[in-house]
């Protein structure tokens, strides 16, 4: 029976990947910054730990930083397949006139190509993937954080239009896609996208998640009113990170090519079609989420 080593364990790609990889027969070393050396816990096939397991992991899905993939890949003897999340953003903000933006960007590609080429010396299959908007299960900063603030001040804002096209992706097809690899008769050497089964404007997307939330209205507002209103967002803790480049992004189109994934993979991800489920982690998944 095969080890696959699983980081960031609690994230939102973490809540979908554990009970899938159970129900597709694999051990499971669930790693997480969250686990306290109290808490580390074993149950069947599944432990939780927040120290890295030695040299018993036979793969590796990255759902943290890359640097700890790296970092594994280097240090272990009997890693044979790697796949690892990184962000559709590194194409899309590479340029961003925000320099915070543009540096965590720089620095994620920087993570990118130390793993690769640690992979590439070692002989190991990794794939490489960069999703979109990922939502789900309510722990992404993007389309959770957006029904959030609709919830509370009753309105999601839109800059215009909102012209710009977005491929929001699901975070259990993407947990999907992942085993489907360590399964494959060969490992896949590849850096891709990983896209939603949709293409629609941000508009279209901030309808869509007001339509599931009672009493949330879309509200369109002058770009450059909605840009100032960000820069003074940015300041609340709960919208950290907030900033006008977004504002600005929402008229961009953000659309990637991961057709290498649906031929190779039979990767089949799910239309963009929101229900109040996709803010919440499933049952089935909260009872694998240690502390949850």
């Amino acid at each position: 029976m095969q080890t696959v080593g699983v980081t960031g364990a609690s994230s939102q790609l973490g809540v979908f990947l554990l009970p899938q990889l159970l129900a597709a027969g694999y051990r499971v070393d669930a790693f997480s910054r969250k686990v306290s050396s109290a808490s580390e816990m074993e149950s069947g096939r599944l432990r939780w730990s927040k120290t890295v397991s030695d040299g018993r992991l036979d793969a590796l899905i990255s759902c943290g930083p890359l640097s700890l993939a790296e970092t594994l890949v280097r240090e272990s003897g009997r890693i044979e397949r790697v796949v690892a999340f990184s962000t559709s953003s590194v194409a899309a903000k590479a340029d961003s006139p925000n320099r915070s933006e543009e540096q965590q960007m720089k620095a994620i590609r920087s993570d990118e190509d130390r793993l690769i080429s640690a992979c590439r010396e070692r002989g190991i299959g990794l794939l490489l993937l960069r999703p979109t908007l990922i939502y789900g299960c309510g722990l992404d900063r993007n389309i959770s954080l957006l029904a959030r603030f609709g919830r509370r001040f009753g309105f999601i804002p839109m800059a215009g239009e909102a012209p710009g096209l977005r491929q929001p992706v699901h975070a259990q097809d993407l947990a999907a896609l992942a085993v489907n690899a360590l399964s494959a008769e060969q490992a896949p050497d590849l850096v891709s996208a990983a896209c939603g089964g949709s293409k629609l404007t941000y508009r279209e997307m901030v309808i869509e998640i007001a339509g599931c939330l009672d009493g949330v209205r879309p509200i369109s507002i002058p770009a450059a009113i909605l840009r100032i209103a960000a820069a003074l967002a940015s300041a609340v803790p709960a919208y950290r990170g907030i900033n006008a480049e977004m504002v600005r992004r929402q008229a961009v189109d953000l659309v990637f090519d991961d057709s290498l994934l649906r031929t190779g993979l039979d990767y089949k991800p799910r239309a963009f079609r929101l229900s109040p489920e996709d803010f919440d982690i499933p049952p089935e998944c909260r009872r694998l989420q240690l502390g949850r």
